[in-house]
């Protein structure tokens, strides 16, 4: 028998098991608990609030129902809409074991927020990305390494180890739960801690529940539409056999967005007296500027469904399954403007910046190479199926649950570019800091007629085809002892088994066609303008220019390939890229609850171990282009086994009903991505100079060859986890909280490049990732919560209410080795990347029955993007410098507002990223402090107008 038949063997055996014992007890049929209330409609019944005896069970397992809240005062305030999240939300963060951070429904609901993601950036310690219209790579006090969970099960796309959480489209989400401190039962993987997201049940709702919502959105800069919607239909009966719940939930989400980015090269040349004729020469400027425009269409259709069934009060049976996909159809356009030529090239005109005679402002530049771009479609699509269930049966003080999921992911990704240059080099006029706030790089290319297909040539076609997979099976089975009063309070213990595989194939040939040169008139396509960007902003006098579009790329592509000799259909798989993975995970946990009294003061806390036995191994391919087309194809596998033991200790002071101290250690690490731990080694083809446009003189490793590789014995991350917190619950939506942290992390994974000359292949750039060294994360957060909920306000004035956060991150960490050694940063830690060090949330809410509104702005302040070795940044000694692009502090500001006419219809209305304002990124060259614009982003203004109903 294998391992997934044994599995499978043992977890059925599991839950016969669990209902046989569920047969000691008379089967009598039993509605689960008492039931809530439906809220005002665009509200949402409520998941009970996870306490800590309900947390530590089985978070696979269904949680029961949210109690009815009674009202407050005289019946004057009723819990409904904002106020009954706050306050389950508030129940959570207070009766957790962990420290936990929660959003429940309602709050995503009347957030302006498509996505989970965007949710998550209202909480303390959360920082976002934005882009593509949509808000990404979460991160939690700094760290990147996020678990992500769907009720409790791991779950993953394609070969990554978790799902991006703006997979999930707001309106399949009943909760969202930030464990920031972990604790032995939860599933092991991310140093930054987990989000756990919470699906609906039929248990959460009363009766028969039909909801749902309809949006349309208006995309400013593309001026496109796009539709949001979802569906939700549950019912609960009694039967013979017990009660009964079935509920399915559907969503749609697109996505129509045009972003906008205005760049300029990191290489910053010198002039000198040839190029700029009448200096003495000295001065310092970026060697190019380009023009980005990325627009596409997107869209994720999502679905779940959820079945749950309690023939007698003390079990329960639960199965459910979740679909979430992604379609994107992309498209990019393009435009490179080099600074750089051959011997007629010159800056004139030159000017220098105010008060630094050794930076140039702006110059007007002749005899430079010809600008180029490209013209790219890319289509993606993600499948995600995850299909689960399990039982939990409770007697007396014992819990004994269990359950089984299979998940399998695979996604695609198409690509086709194609290369074009300009058929002569115009004269520009180029300004390297404009003046005003938004700053950054401009550029007009004279009379030069950007909008005639005539004067654009082809350069050359590349394809990309990529697909990757994973799967896998998982099972745990957890038990739960209540002791009693004494200094014991609970025993828990339980086992976890994953078997998961992983697999990767990519194809991506280049076919550079020089000598001739093709105008894109001759091409087998049509052309047109370009979507204007920069609809908020005129310092670029460019937006548009002549273009293929993606529509007539696709339509033609038998063509195409046919036209530039390209062998028909996709590309093939590159072996040196595929790899073949499998993962096997065996985990143990004990746990035990402990509590006693000092006096009036309550103290209770857990202590818990959790061990993890990993064994994996990988399969992929040397390659090796000796000349082009000659090369040599040889298998390698690599295989690691190692055990990972992570305690933790927490600590819960109550000094009175409303105050209480945690304090929190816990130990955590990441597994490394199989993409890296693939063995496999790549030798690029030899380069291909176009004589047309020669490499970068500014550049001696723009003609490198390139060499890349994995690297198998990557060791996982690993973090030590220090936590304390002091919180005051002043009223059942009213809380004051702080909270200290401190991560020492070691073994972050960073791609490191070294150029040097190789005997056989000449200027190489060989790419491999590694392990780097110590990481620390440590900082404060504060969050403020409350309605005005004072006695003798007028009751309109009691809707008015505030959520307020902050975050102070400090990070320091090793760089990777390549970078390192360069003399102003040897023997230093630098900032970690994407890390503000202070972020902050505030919130202006208002709301009765028949209108509520918010106003919601989220700030971080600068980050470093990432680090650098840029060929020209030098010292005052001549030594290679390592510098970092740095994201400028940004706010963004969104609105929501909604409308209730009837009890059962809300009318909703948002604006997201009201400011416009763009995200603009710099980098430091010298050791003078002066910096160049890198890039000027900016992002989608979106107004949403929408209906929700509920019967």
């Amino acid at each position: 028998m294998n391992a997934k038949a044994r599995l499978c063997a043992s977890a059925a055996g599991i839950a016969l098991a669990t209902v046989a014992l569920a047969t000691v007890t008379p089967a009598t049929a039993q509605i689960s608990g008492a039931t809530p209330n439906k809220t005002q409609a665009g509200g949402q019944d409520l998941p009970k609030p996870t306490t800590a005896s309900d947390q530590n069970a089985n978070p696979a397992a269904p949680q029961p129902s949210l109690q009815e809240s009674p009202t407050e005062g005289d019946g004057e305030i009723v819990v409904t809409g904002l106020r009954r999240s706050l306050q389950s939300a508030q129940a959570i963060k207070r009766n957790s074991d962990g420290i936990v951070d929660a959003i429940v429904a309602e709050d995503i609901g009347k957030l302006p927020d498509t996505f989970a993601s965007s949710a998550l950036a209202r909480v303390s310690g959360v920082q976002v990305t934005r882009g593509g219209g949509e808000s990404a790579g979460v991160t939690v006090r700094g760290l990147p390494d996020l678990s992500t969970t769907y009720n409790g099960r791991e779950i993953f796309t394609a070969e990554g180890r978790f799902v991006q959480i703006q997979d999930f489209p707001a309106g399949t989400v009943a909760a969202l739960e930030v464990y920031k401190s972990g604790t032995a039962n939860l599933i092991e993987g991310g140093i930054g801690g987990q989000v756990n997201v919470r699906g609906r049940r039929p248990f959460d709702f009363n009766g028969f529940e039909l909801s749902g919502s309809l949006n349309g959105v208006n995309w400013q800069q593309s001026g496109k539409m796009s539709w949001n919607g979802n569906l939700l239909v549950s019912d609960r009966w009694n039967t013979g056999i017990g009660e009964m719940g079935l509920l399915v939930n559907a969503s749609y989400v697109g996505i129509n967005f045009l972003d906008s980015t205005r760049e300029q090269s990191l290489v910053v040349a010198t002039t000198n007296a040839v190029n700029a004729p009448g200096t003495t020469g000295g001065v310092r400027y970026p060697d190019a500027q380009s023009l980005f425009l990325s627009y596409g269409r997107r869209w994720r259709p999502s679905a779940n469904a959820a079945f749950q069934w309690k023939p007698t009060p003390e079990l329960e049976i639960y199965a459910d399954g979740l679909y979430q996909g992604y379609r994107g159809r992309d498209s990019n356009r393009f435009m490179f403007v080099p600074n750089f030529g051959g011997a007629d090239f010159q800056l004139n005109n030159l000017t220098t910046r105010a008060g630094n005679p050794n930076v140039a402002q702006s110059a007007t530049i002749s005899g430079a190479n010809a600008p180029d771009g490209y013209y790219g479609s890319a289509n993606g699509t993600t499948n995600t199926y995850q299909a689960g269930g399990g039982a939990i049966w409770k007697h007396d003080k014992l819990q004994i649950s269990g359950d089984i999921a299979y998940t399998n992911s695979t996604y695609t990704f198409d690509a086709v570019n194609i290369d074009y240059t300009f058929r002569s080099s115009p004269v520009r006029n180029v300004v390297f800091e404009s003046p005003g706030t938004d700053g950054g790089p401009s550029f007009d290319l004279g009379s030069f007629n950007l909008t005639d297909p005539a004067n654009y040539l082809s350069r050359g076609f590349f394809q990309e085809f990529t697909k990757v997979g994973g799967k896998d099976i998982q099972s745990r089975f957890d038990v739960q002892y209540d002791i009693g009063d004494g200094l014991l309070k609970r025993l828990q213990f339980g086992v976890r088994y994953n078997d998961r595989d992983a697999n990767r194939d990519r194809g991506a040939p280049y076919i550079f066609n020089l000598p001739a040169q093709i105008p894109i008139t001759a091409l087998p396509v049509t052309t047109e303008s370009t979507l204007a960007g920069f609809g908020y902003n005129n310092t670029l006098p460019i937006h548009t220019f002549t273009a293929i579009p993606s529509s007539s790329i696709r339509d033609n592509l038998v063509a195409l390939r046919s036209f530039y000799g390209a062998p028909a259909g996709r590309p093939e798989f590159n072996p040196s890229e595929n790899f073949r993975a499998n993962e096997k995970a065996l985990a143990a946990y004990a746990q035990v609850k402990y509590g006693f009294d000092i006096g009036s003061v309550v103290v209770d806390g857990v202590v818990g171990l959790r061990a993890i036995r990993t064994k994996n191994q990988i399969s992929g391919f040397l390659r090796d282009e000796q000349t082009p087309g000659n090369f040599v194809i040889t298998p390698i596998t690599a295989k690691n086994e190692y055990t990972d033991y992570l305690p933790n200790v927490s600590a819960r002071v109550a000094a009175t009903d409303e105050l209480q101290l945690r304090l929190a250690y816990t130990q955590t690490r990441t597994r490394p991505n199989f993409f890296d731990l693939n063995p496999a080694l790549t030798v690029g083809s030899p380069p291909t100079i176009d004589p047309n446009n020669p490499p970068n003189p500014n550049d001696p490793n723009s003609n490198a060859r390139n060499i890349t590789a994995g690297n198998p014995n990557l060791s996982p991350l690993t973090s030590n986890n220090y936590d304390a917190s002091l919180e005051w619950y002043f009223s059942r939506t009213g809380s004051l909280t702080g909270a200290i942290f401190r991560r020492d992390a070691q073994g972050f994974i960073s791609n490191t490049t070294v150029f040097t000359t190789d005997p056989t292949y000449g200027r190489v750039r060989f790419t491999q990732p590694e392990n780097t060294g110590a990481t620390r994360f440590q900082g404060v957060e504060v969050g403020f919560t409350s309605f005005l909920d004072i006695d003798g306000l007028p009751d309109w004035a009691k809707g008015f209410g505030l959520q307020a956060n902050g975050t102070y991150v400090d990070s320091k960490g090793d760089l990777a080795s390549t970078l390192a050694t360069s003399p102003n940063v040897a023997g230093q830690q630098q900032r970690f990347n994407g890390v503000s060090k202070w972020t902050y949330n505030l919130v202006g809410l208002y709301e009765r029955p028949f209108f509520s509104a918010r106003v919601a702005y989220n700030f971080r302040s600068d980050f470093v993007q990432y680090y650098s070795q840029e060929p020209l940044d030098v010292d005052v000694n001549g030594a290679q410098r390592t510098g970092g692009v740095i994201e400028k502090a940004r706010g963004q500001l969104d609105l929501s507002a909604t409308v209730t006419p009837v009890p059962s219809v809300t009318l909703a209305f948002d604006v997201v990223n009201v400011l416009g304002n763009p995200i603009r990124r710099y980098r430091q060259f010298d050791d003078a402090g002066d910096q160049f614009a890198r890039q000027i982003f900016y992002l989608e203004r979106t107004y949403s107008l929408g209906v929700r109903f509920r019967f």
